[in-house]
């Protein structure tokens, strides 16, 4: 299985759960607790990151699917490169719009202070990553 093909599993697997902040907080009192940035960089395919077993035991135990796993056991075609695209512009567009919260929020009182640009900063990369991770999907599916 290949970098691609485990990002996108663990996107699903994640989404089936509420995101990558829900599981974090769901693994966080188990044995398999997971930093926010480590479950994210499962699901980037240029990161090569694989979810640990016991964190994708746990999570599709809350689930109640085997959606990482069931894969892992069959030989399945990897997803395409179109799925790829979708995935990561759906992922890109749901990181945007917490960004625009953020920024709502941060805004209200008409000035943005240099505390809440760093909390924002981060998101804002992620959304930039997610868009060369489409273009590259998009590129490859030609």
């Amino acid at each position: 299985m290949n970098s691609r093909q485990h990002a996108f599993l663990a996107r699903a697997l994640q989404d089936a759960l509420g995101g990558t902040d829900k599981c974090v907080d769901l693994l966080e009192k188990t044995p398999f607790a997971i930093s926010r940035t480590s479950l994210y960089d499962c699901r980037d395919p240029q990161k090569g990151k694989t979810m640990p077993a016991g964190v994708i035991t746990t999570l599709e135990l809350i689930a109640g699917k085997n959606i990482y796993s069931a894969a892992l056991l069959q030989t399945r075609a990897a997803p395409t490169d179109v799925e790829c695209a979708v995935s990561e512009a759906c992922e890109a567009s749901e990181t945007m719009a917490r960004v625009q919260a953020m920024i709502r929020r941060a805004g209200e009182d008409r000035i943005f202070t240099e505390h809440e640009k760093r909390e924002i900063e981060p998101q804002l990369q992620r959304v930039e990553s997610l868009l060369v991770g489409v273009r590259a999907a998009m590129d490859a599916a030609q």
